[in-house]
């Protein structure tokens, strides 16, 4: 019997410090005139399979890539819509369609769709294992007899529209591949955060901070940036013997604003000098995100 089903994923995210997901999977409606004939399954099928390493799968029975014209085609109906909508365009990322086609690859093997098997990595962390570095990542996937289904199913589904139309991605991967009369198909979308050192990191925020009035940099009264790196590092308290009035430590996605608690503080009037430093993230796991500390003095 021919199949359609979908399951979407809803935003994993990384937090001021931790990591949580939210998933959502809504019924579909008849996508069309071509569809209604068809008995439209809907599940999200977890944990019923065991899971096949795609080696051991024999080459009679392994699942073929249909190439670039139905990733294509996904790829631009998405941003038609999110064009329509007043939606910045999904950009392409190869990083991210090579994570989509393992998890392709993996429920064609299965006969079926999922957002992971049993041994098989989670999204984020697929995604982070490929290469990828964000901050926000969700998925939609599908099975159908016609690969032209996939985006109108989408679309006719509450928890894959919102992933399709979120405003907060900017790249998304995807993955179509075909195997015994079916086909599979895997939209991974993510908010990327670019990577930068931690001089261009500190030197970014050192920017929002001077335009505040503040003058940065370390001085014969303020912490060096050595010790204010390693302060950054610490839960509590600060390295090297001049005390900050204040310490500002937040892990954040972007650096083109600063929390509302620091800009408060430098708004009060107390604090002229300013040290920043970045030091390395270890509470996100596969999410990347700028682990910045701004120590204030008067």
């Amino acid at each position: 019997m021919n199949r359609s089903t979908s399951s979407s994923n809803g935003p994993l995210r990384a937090g001021t410090k931790t990591a949580s997901s939210r998933g959502t999977d809504a019924p579909l409606s008849d996508v069309s005139s071509r569809a209604r004939d068809l008995m439209l399954r809907i599940a999200l099928l977890l944990g019923a399979i065991v899971f096949l390493p795609l080696q051991a799968v024999a080459a009679s029975s392994m699942p073929r890539l249909t190439g670039n014209v139905a990733e294509q085609y996904l790829l631009a109906a998405a941003n038609q819509e999110r064009a329509a909508r007043g939606l910045p365009k999904l950009r392409n990322d190869p990083v991210l369609a090579k994570a989509a086609r393992f998890h392709a690859m993996q429920m064609a093997a299965h006969n079926g769709i999922s957002h992971q098997f049993p041994g098989e990595p989670e999204l984020s962390e697929r995604g982070a294992r490929a290469g990828a570095h964000f901050s926000l990542i969700t998925e939609n996937v599908a099975q159908a007899p016609d690969s032209s289904m996939f985006h109108q199913m989408w679309m006719n589904s509450k928890g894959h529209r919102a992933n399709l139309l979120d405003p907060h991605v900017n790249v998304v991967g995807i993955a179509v591949v075909t195997h015994a009369g079916q086909f599979y198909a895997v939209e991974d979308f993510a908010s990327t955060v670019v990577t930068i050192n931690f001089n261009q990191q500190e030197a970014t925020v050192a920017r929002l901070l001077s335009q505040r009035g503040l003058n940065v940099g370390p001085t014969s009264r303020t912490a060096s940036l050595a010790d204010a790196r390693r302060t950054c590092g610490m839960d509590t308290g600060f390295a090297g013997q001049h005390k900050p009035w204040f310490i500002m430590r937040y892990t954040a996605s972007r650096l083109d604003q600063l929390p509302d608690q620091l800009a408060s503080r430098i708004n009060s009037g107390r604090y002229h000098q300013a040290v920043v430093a970045a030091c390395a993230d270890n509470n996100t796991g596969p999410f990347t995100a700028y682990n910045i500390a701004v120590l204030l003095y008067p």
